[in-house]
């Protein structure tokens, strides 16, 4: 709607070209009828007028005067002059002053109608300008940490804004989420019924964050009452979770108010049920202990992993799932967590490989944003976890932990070999080293150092039948030559004096 005002001392003629104004269209509106520039210019503050039409040559103060008095209190109104033949100085004078147009009397009816089309599409043109440079600069403000931006930057965003009506006093932001995606038709709909100024700002996928004015008279809960109403109005079929921020002044705090509703927002996001909301409050709930996502996958999966207990694992990852479903962490900390589980996962797998390999599942974790709420990422969590576990449970190939373990024993059969000093070589627990290797080969270290050392002695007794047998003992790490008998005889049935004969034989 184009506003516009009407001046001329002719009555005839002020309120001829008032009626041919409104028989041109809906679209344009006549908010006033004077009879010269003084009766305008009180009234100008009340009318609203995006153009004055004014007659050049009246009275006291003639239409180029009342131009220039205009401009210098509204300098955003435009302006259009009726002029007789004789006034062509005037008019010229008046294009000078940045006058849109003119129109010669008598006036036509579509000689009107092109001037109004072509000045309503240049209001129009400022006004589209005005509103993506307003969005952007929300979004800027929203988006950055203000003490992060470029001086220059932070002090235009804040300039242009402080001058709307939705941003000059006070403000809060709500963080709408819905699945599926509601179209910012509807939501403008839903809004609309706020009566106030507010502007909606499309984020990410399903994310649209309203920025909303508080008026002189709200209270503290006005927020809060505005995301019930809006919760309770969307439709049934949407899953939504609002967050909503406490009341903020100026566009400055635009960036602290959206991150009070992202919080709330991801609190919600945590409800059962098909609508939630909460507030910035959840971020006072400090708790005795701060969340570390990965705290219980350190202490109960990682080592779990490590000695290839399935179980165990599974039961890790549940119970970190219920860590996180109580804690309720804010996303990126789930994230971070969900990231670090299948990263050991793929880790361990690569690990097992004798022969480098591709890993057959590289897709990435789960994300909370992807997930309408807690329960379907809980859900993708274990299914994934699942078949990524059951995938290592199928690698053929032995670890290559417990291959570096079984090298070192080779080697070095006949020193003392302790567990404590054969997990040191790998930088694992001994209690974690005992059961990988026992999963991982079905024998015990023990038994296979064993193992080993008897082969060993085997091949010593025949190769060198002037060794002694405690000699032999002696080089497979037996210093003790009644221990290596009775070690000898258990392994292979035989003392190493009766092996060596019953082999001649």
């Amino acid at each position: 709607m184009i506003h516009i005002a009407v001046v001329d001392d002719e009555e005839r003629i002020r309120l001829g070209l008032a009626k041919l104004i409104e028989k041109t269209g809906e679209e344009y509106k006549v908010v006033g009828c004077f009879a010269g520039g003084s009766e305008l210019l009180e009234s100008l503050n009340e009318i609203q007028a995006d153009l004055v039409i004014t007659d050049i040559k009246m009275p006291q103060m003639n239409g180029l005067q009342l131009i220039e008095k205009v401009q210098q209190r509204r300098p955003k109104i435009k302006f259009a002059i009726v002029s007789g033949f004789n006034d062509f100085d005037f008019a010229r004078q008046a294009i000078r002053q940045g006058v849109e147009d003119y129109l010669l009397k008598p006036v036509d009816q579509g000689e009107l109608a092109t001037l109004l089309q072509r000045i309503k599409n240049n209001i129009e043109l400022e006004r589209y300008r005005k509103e993506v440079a307003t969005e952007e600069h929300i979004r800027l403000l929203l988006r950055n940490d203000i003490d992060h931006l470029p001086e220059h930057m932070k002090q235009g965003a804040s300039r242009d804004l402080a001058q709307t009506s939705l941003l000059k006093d006070h403000l809060a932001v709500l963080l709408v989420r819905t699945e599926p995606e509601l179209p910012s038709e509807r939501l403008e709909q839903l809004v609309g019924y706020w009566n106030r100024e507010r502007r909606l700002i499309a984020w990410e996928p399903r994310h649209t964050a309203v920025v909303a004015a508080i008026r002189e008279g709200d209270h503290a809960d006005t927020v809060r009452e505005l995301g019930h109403t809006l919760l309770q109005q969307l439709p049934h079929s949407a899953a939504a979770r609002i967050g909503v921020s406490g009341i903020h002044q100026g566009p400055l705090k635009l960036r602290e108010a959206y991150l009070q509703a992202e919080a709330g927002m991801q609190y919600a996001w945590y409800d059962a049920g098909a609508k939630a909301m909460a507030d910035e409050s959840v971020l006072a709930k400090k708790p005795d202990e701060p969340y570390n996502p990965l705290r219980l996958l350190e202490k109960e999966f990682r080592p779990a992993l490590q000695v290839l207990d399935f179980q165990k694992a599974e039961a890790a990852v549940r119970d970190w799932l219920d860590e996180a479903g109580e804690r309720r962490p804010p996303w990126r900390a789930l994230a971070e967590g969900a990231a670090y589980l299948f990263g050991l996962i793929r880790d361990e797998w690569i690990e097992r490989q004798s022969q480098p390999a591709e890993y057959p599942d590289d897709s990435a974790p789960p994300s909370p944003a992807a997930y309408p709420d807690w329960t379907a990422f809980k859900a993708a969590v274990l299914a994934l976890a699942d078949g990524r576990l059951d995938n290592l449970k199928n690698a053929k190939q032995e670890n290559r932990v417990v291959e570096t373990v079984k090298a070192f024993i080779q080697k070095n059969y006949v020193e003392e070999l302790e567990l404590q000093r054969l997990a040191d070589t790998v930088y694992l627990t001994p209690s974690y080293l005992s059961k990988l290797f026992k999963t991982t080969t079905g024998e015990t270290i023990t038994d296979y150092i064993i193992s080993v050392r008897i082969e060993r002695a085997k091949e010593l007794l025949l190769k060198n039948p002037s060794f002694k047998t405690y000699e032999v003992g002696e080089q497979v790490g037996y210093p003790d030559p009644a221990y290596f008998n009775k070690v000898f005889k258990k392994v292979t049935g035989f003392t190493p004096k009766e092996y060596r004969e019953r082999v001649r034989l």
